[in-house]
């Protein structure tokens, strides 16, 4: 009885361990079908709920992102059959293809976040606290303008501001990797 516990405990870690590690991959295909936000987020959990049950197909072997992007696939499909109304429709051998290209992408983008990353620490901790209120608390520019005691406006423009000393850094961080 222990021992069962013990390879669900073991399961479970594992499972958890891989889709933290490749839940942004994952999200960002799935947007790469639905635009809006809410219904990626639905497809999202759904997708995991279906990892999470069929993961004892799943072999260490086999390649976690692969698999979970056919999870999601399937998920995209299921989600636009429920919404007939849809007008858009994509065919099986485009979902292949945007995974193929997805697949192609992600060393590229495992190097930007790690840049981007980098480039987060080197800023103001002001700048950090903007980023944080925007991207991961979601408030609107006006919201964060309340938080900070700036306008709209202004708040705005430190958003720009800060977009652009991330581009740049990022940009300088890849070539530097590009030459060493």
């Amino acid at each position: 009885m222990k021992a069962m516990e013990n390879d669900t405990n073991q399961n479970q870690e594992q499972f958890l361990r891989l889709l933290m590690l490749n839940d942004k991959r994952i999200y960002a295909y799935i947007l790469s079908f639905v635009p809006n936000t809410a219904d990626a987020d639905d497809i999202m959990q759904e997708a995991s709920a279906v990892m999470w049950r069929k993961f004892s197909s799943f072999s260490p072997s086999m390649d976690f992102v692969a698999w979970a992007l056919t999870v999601a696939r399937y998920q995209v499909l299921s989600h636009y059959k429920k919404k007939k109304r849809s007008k858009i429709v994509f065919s099986e051998d485009l979902a292949k293809s945007i995974e193929a290209q997805m697949q192609k992408a992600l060393p590229e983008m495992d190097r930007r976040m790690e840049a981007m990353k980098k480039c987060v620490q080197k800023l103001m901790q002001t700048d950090k606290y903007i980023l944080k209120l925007r991207y991961e608390k979601e408030l609107t520019l006006e919201n964060i303008g309340a938080h900070i005691s700036k306008s709209t406006r202004a708040t705005y423009y430190s958003l720009v501001r800060i977009h652009k000393l991330l581009m740049q850094c990022i940009r300088q961080t890849l070539a530097e990797e590009t030459i060493q």
